[in-house]
């Protein structure tokens, strides 16, 4: 990170000092695990005692929907779950240009793949799920002040999200992405009609955004997205974490759910939000990938980008009842630079990476060998996958397309001026582009290589 994006936050930590009224002793950077935003765990030494604390910071201006869903609303939610006896993190103060909210500790590790005794692990997803129906029984009525929309209608119950996150990504793109135009469309088609009493939705719940320890959930974390909605949508978020977090027995897990909270499952509803959850993850990248640079976490926005292109056309066959055809990728075609490429790994996975310590410059290595890998299959494959994408919008649009970047706009009209009568033929297309976009980050998608949706039922 350049020394120009930490320095706006120097002035944050004397401030720490004068408001919790202690010397900073410890001050790390959070890395990955952070989410992307800036983060660091400070402890304070007060009154001859240790006071531990965690400095959750804004994200970069690229994430767009910031200025709806801002660390200061955040940090109001927070202070009210606190207050009704939800486990989450008391906020100690926060500071507001640039916007941080300093939180208390909370003993716990926040990386459920890590535990591996199959009995601890069925403990914290019995506590996670009795946790979840927790906060869904607090009084939404309590969040109005801290700038949380009460939605009235099932469509606004249904939209409501997705008026934010359409809104801000259509401000933060200049070039629209077609199965974000198609997903949006489709969603505000297909609204749910039952009425449901709303709750407090966490917005990208489950393992990964709670803290565990000694077989319980010690805290819910990370409720930057909560909003008022269906219970449904927060289960779909457990499915969508559940693709590189595995909980394993998902729809044991919606049973479950449905016995402790007395909330019927609708499936129906259930594939509608799935759509919305999976597509909600691209739709907040794509502003961010048209502005990455050295910076930013840019290998793992890509993976997560093309992952959950992948995972938003599924979802959408799923709903739709689209039987998904698998396409035929070309196999790879070395070139002169191939073996450039092949060294340039090896120097940063075998020779660099073993050398670093620091666990914050270790992760940006990391960053830097996937974007290699993305880079070696983009010059072994890239001129084949262009091609067949400019025959896959060819048979869209009725005539080849003479560059992608025309292809994309033509699609992006197409589906705004089309019906229903063509979904099908959208969502086999947006398939297959998926999946050669994720085949370009094969071996460099993290945590989400490989990583498939649970079954529903």
């Amino acid at each position: 990170m350049s020394d120009e994006h930490l320095q706006r936050w120097e002035p944050l930590f004397p401030w720490i000092e004068e408001q919790l009224g202690g010397r900073i002793v410890r001050r790390d950077r959070q890395g990955r695990e952070s989410g992307g935003r800036y983060a660091w765990f400070v402890d304070l030494e007060k009154d001859g005692e240790l006071l531990q604390t965690y400095v959750r910071g804004t994200r970069d201006d690229s994430f767009s929907y910031v200025d709806v869903y801002s660390t200061r609303r955040e940090a109001e939610i927070l202070r009210i779950l606190h207050r009704e006896g939800v486990r989450v993190p008391e906020v100690l103060a926060f500071h507001e240009d640039p916007q941080a909210a300093v939180l208390s500790h909370v003993v716990g590790e926040d990386n459920f793949n890590l535990c591996t005794d199959p009995d601890e692990r069925e403990s914290i997803v019995e506590d996670f799920l009795q946790a979840l129906v927790q906060l869904h029984a607090v009084d939404v009525s309590l969040f109005e002040k801290a700038g949380v929309f009460l939605p009235k209608t099932p469509e606004e119950v249904a939209l409501n999200d997705l008026d934010v996150w359409q809104s801000t990504y259509e401000k933060g793109v200049k070039e629209p992405l077609p199965i974000l135009t198609f997903a949006c469309q489709w969603l505000r088609r297909n609204v749910p009609q039952k009425q449901v009493d709303p709750v407090l939705c966490q917005g990208d719940t489950g393992p990964g955004n709670l803290l565990f320890h000694e077989g319980r959930v010690t805290a819910l974390v990370d409720f930057e997205l909560a909003h008022v909605s269906d219970p449904m949508a927060d289960l779909c978020c457990v499915r969508s974490r559940d693709l590189y977090t595995p909980i394993d027995r998902f729809p044991e897990r919606l049973q479950r759910y449905s016995e402790l909270s007395g909330r019927e499952i609708d499936f129906e509803t259930l594939t509608f939000y799935n759509v919305k959850t999976q597509a909600l993850v691209p739709m907040s990248l794509a502003p961010v990938m048209e502005n990455l640079h050295a910076g930013t976490e840019h290998a793992e926005w890509i993976a997560q980008h093309v992952f959950y292109l992948r995972t938003t056309a599924q979802s959408l066959a799923e709903a739709t009842g689209v039987a998904l055809e698998e396409p035929e990728l070309p196999a790879p075609r070395p070139t002169r630079f191939s073996h450039y490429y092949d060294m340039l790994i090896e120097n940063l996975e075998e020779e660099q990476s073993p050398a670093i310590d620091d666990p914050f410059l270790k992760n940006r290595m990391w960053f830097a060998s996937r974007l290699a890998r993305h880079l070696r299959h983009g010059d072994r494959l890239g001129a084949a996958f262009e091609a067949q994408e400019l025959d896959d919008m060819g048979e869209l649009l009725g005539k080849r397309p003479t560059d992608v970047r025309e292809g994309h706009r033509a699609v992006h009209q197409l589906v705004l001026d089309s019906g229903p009568d063509r979904d099908a033929e959208f969502v086999q297309y947006f398939y297959r582009h998926a999946r050669r976009e994720e085949a370009l980050m094969e071996g460099a998608l993290g945590m989400c290589e490989g990583a498939q949706l649970a079954p529903l039922r």
